[in-house]
Order: C-alpha cells, then sequence, then structure tokens
C-alpha cells in the first residue's frame, strides 16, 4: 500500500512538473496568440470598413471629373470679349428684351484667374428675364452674377406697366496666358 502511495505521488509529482513545465508555459503562449488574433481581427475590421469607403470614392472621383470636364473650356485662356458679348445680346434679343446697354468694366487679378464685369441694363417682362437668366447658366462660359436690381414698370420708358427695368452686374473669368 506504502508502494502504491509512492507511485501515486511520483506520478501526482511527474503531472505537476509536466503542468509547470509543459502545459502553463504552452497556456500563456495559447493566451497571448488569441489576443494577437483578436487585435489582428479588429485591425482587419477597421481596414475593411476605410475600404469599403473607396469604391464610393471612385465614384465621387469619376463624377467629378465629369463635371469638371470642361472647365478649361469654360474659362478660356483669354478674355474672348467680343464672342460673349455677341452670345449675351443674342440671348438678349432671344428673351424679347428692350433698350440693351452692356457695358465691360476694367478686369481685375485673383491670384489663379482674371474677372471682368460687365453691366447689363435692359427692360422686359419677368419671363424674358427668368428665360434670359436660365440662358445665361447654360452658357459654355463660367459666369457669375454679382447683383440684379429690378424695378416695376412705373420707372419703365417701354410705358409698360408689367416690364420691368433691370441691371445685371456680372463677372466673367479668364486665365491671362
Amino acid at each position: 500500500m506504502r508502494d502504491n502511495l509512492i507511485v501515486i505521488g511520483l506520478l501526482l509529482a511527474a503531472a505537476g512538473v509536466g503542468t509547470a513545465v509543459f502545459y502553463v508555459p504552452q497556456q500563456r503562449e495559447l493566451n497571448g496568440l488569441r489576443t494577437e488574433i483578436s487585435r489582428e481581427n479588429l485591425k482587419l475590421a477597421n481596414a475593411a470598413e476605410q475600404t469599403a469607403a473607396v469604391p464610393k470614392l471612385v465614384g465621387q472621383v469619376e463624377q467629378m471629373k465629369k463635371l469638371y470636364s470642361n472647365f478649361d473650356r469654360r474659362l478660356p485662356q483669354q478674355k474672348e470679349l467680343g464672342g460673349f458679348l455677341r452670345e449675351i445680346s443674342g440671348n438678349l434679343e432671344q428673351g424679347t428684351l428692350a433698350n440693351q446697354v452692356i457695358e465691360p468694366g476694367s478686369p481685375t487679378q485673383a491670384e489663379l484667374f482674371h474677372t471682368l464685369p460687365i453691366v447689363l441694363r435692359f427692360q422686359g417682362s419677368y419671363l424674358s428675364l427668368a428665360r434670359f437668366l436660365e440662358r445665361l447658366e447654360d452658357m459654355e462660359r463660367l459666369t457669375r452674377v454679382q447683383k440684379l436690381v429690378l424695378r416695376s414698370g412705373s420707372g419703365s420708358t417701354v410705358g409698360d406697366p408689367d416690364k420691368l427695368s433691370v441691371e445685371v452686374l456680372m463677372n466673367i473669368y479668364f486665365i491671362e496666358s
């Protein structure tokens, strides 16, 4: 019986030494690897989240390329004032707008482009004015209306109370080459 107890004690001691020497270090290493796997999975999830935005960004870049593909054409290398004034005059005549006056101002220089102010004065109906402004927006040339002054027909020289006297201050832009 004593021999049995010694054998059982030796087996328990061997199991304890085996556990202390082999099992505990491997368990620590396994826990460390599990922690590292969790960290890497978290990094992977973050990277997947970031890459999920890439197709959306590519789509936005393509949309912006389409939107600004004609930008150089809309912002010419020179004033090209004559052609622009003919186009504006044609738009005014198309809208049956009377007493047209077009006064170009002096160009001013910004950092990347030049600005040329133009004052337009004319008379016509509200609908004619709206159609003119719509055609102005659709023009090839980049323009911006800075100021729009409307006066009722009582101040109009046309004599029709439904007519408006209109003054438009607009800018055109160009790059000096």
